[in-house]
């Protein structure tokens, strides 16, 4: 077991806020069924502490604590010194308390008085995106916690510098009570070993314990795995004696309604539907359904990479015919080229469908027609028959899946994807690699990730119209 005396960081409260779990995972699961984070995720880290030092290098008179980065001790009074003398900002100081260690971006100066001189601090963190979030204003708290005890009084606010440039002053009193819960319950798990329940929730996709909890949830026949029915959601029905989908499935709709709670007859109609799909291993059918038959298809997904669309998978179906088309920039500078040969590949159908999965594409679809234009007719499939597969599919068949995303539907048919570290995340990686090595191992790896993309989205409309046919 992990030992009773782990301080609680600042991350730690905001991911517990939605996940008490992950905390105790933390402190008393086997570290060696953690999982490295992905090539994607480390990327969005990498570019979050490139934004952080961008913003920093605008900042006159920032300083850094000088210490050896082993000695906490040594870091907070370094950080406590700089604080004495007055400095305007400080970057990366150490706050200590009893339960609390937590590195905040910045600490800046601001008007009042405190122990540490005739002026106070507030805590500043750097975010790359555009509104505050709980989880924001959670890790503030946790900084102001701990500096008042440098400062000898309470801090009442904190800021969020947002990618918009702005910082946000964020009033911190009012979200003390909720803070204070987090703390107490994540301290009961620490000192006392107190129980979890494991839930699917928001956090799981960034998690490192996501294989250890996806592999208990599907021992355990959890409420977790029902599409929907997650974090708070999932609790409430455990609560009123729903463990497993087993439970919701041998229930009935109405009767579900009645002891969840839920008003809307329609959302208890679905939950009970993917149960059943759950139990018997099978899609159920939500209501009719048709498909097109008399027009071509195609199947379209994109590859990204940073602000460039690089890559257009294509197949496209007709009369028994099929066609696998892949547009790829060599280098960003062929954005613009490899947009118009696809519009000019898609203009020679006079009528077709275009499907993309969770309408991802139609916002970039958008910006790349605005941006460069190019041929009339194939940018009018996209614009005026583009079909958001992952909602069809969402609206007419439950499926035994905890998620509607495409990595979780097309596996469900049998489908698997050649690299075993796919992601749209990843790819951007693989990219960023190619770049700067050309190496075609990479290349050949973004395409057979892309075009794997594009087979998933075809197995998934043949094996349910199959199923509709079945019907």
């Amino acid at each position: 077991m992990s030992s009773p005396t782990r301080k609680i960081t600042p991350t730690a409260i905001a991911k517990a806020s939605n996940c008490l779990h992950s905390w105790y995972l933390e402190c008393y699961g086997d570290t060696s069924q953690k999982v490295e984070l992905a090539e994607g995720v480390k990327l969005l880290f990498e570019r979050g502490r490139e934004y952080e030092a961008e913003r920093v290098a605008e900042l006159e008179n920032c300083q850094k604590p000088e210490w050896d980065g082993r000695n906490l001790e040594e870091g907070h009074r370094k950080t406590k010194e700089l604080m004495i003398s007055g400095a305007p900002w400080i970057y990366q100081g150490v706050l200590i308390s009893d339960q609390l260690l937590g590195y905040p971006d910045l600490l800046q100066r601001i008007e009042g008085h405190s122990k540490v001189g005739p002026y106070t601090y507030r805590p500043v963190d750097i975010k790359g995106h555009k509104a505050v979030t709980k989880k924001d204003r959670l890790q503030l708290l946790a900084y102001a916690r701990m500096l008042e005890l440098v400062l000898g009084h309470q801090v009442p606010e904190g800021g969020i510098w947002l990618n918009t440039g702005d910082i946000e002053t964020v009033d911190l009193d009012r979200h003390g009570p909720e803070f204070d819960d987090i703390v107490a319950a994540m301290l009961q798990i620490r000192d006392e070993a107190a129980a979890t329940n494991n839930f699917r929730c928001g956090e799981c996709g960034m998690c490192v314990w996501q294989l250890y909890c996806s592999e208990d949830w599907k021992a355990g026949r959890n409420i977790s795995l029902i599409y929907g029915v997650t974090g708070k959601t999932a609790q409430k029905y455990f609560e009123k004696g729903y463990r497993t989908y087993l439970d919701v499935a041998g229930s009935s709709e109405e009767e579900i309604a009645a002891r969840v709670g839920i008003k809307n007859p329609e959302r208890a109609r679905i939950t009970f539907l993917l149960a059943r799909a759950w139990a018997e291993g099978r899609p159920v059918l939500i209501r009719p359904v048709s498909f097109p038959t008399d027009l071509p298809i195609h199947f379209w997904d994109i590859e990204t990479y940073e602000d460039v669309t690089y890559l257009h998978g294509n197949i496209r179906l007709h009369n028994g015919a099929r066609e696998e088309k892949l547009f790829f920039a060599e280098d960003p500078s062929q954005e613009r080229e490899v947009w118009h040969q696809y519009l000019d590949y898609l203009a020679r159908d006079s009528e077709a469908l275009v499907y993309n999965w969770a309408d991802y594409e139609r916002g970039f679809a958008v910006s790349l027609w605005d941006r460069y234009g190019g041929n009339p007719n194939g940018y009018r499939h996209l614009r005026d028959s583009m079909v958001d597969q992952c909602a069809f599919v969402r609206e007419h068949f439950a499926l035994p899946v905890s998620s509607y995303s495409i990595k979780k539907v097309a596996p469900f048919f049998g489908f698997s994807w050649d690299a075993e570290d796919a992601g749209g995340l990843n790819s951007e990686a693989w990219y960023g690699e190619w770049l700067d090595t050309r190496n075609p191992d990479i290349r050949a790896k973004i395409l057979r990730y892309n075009l794997d993309d594009v087979v998933a989205m075809e197995v998934i409309d043949r094996e349910l119209r199959r199923f509709a046919n079945t019907e």
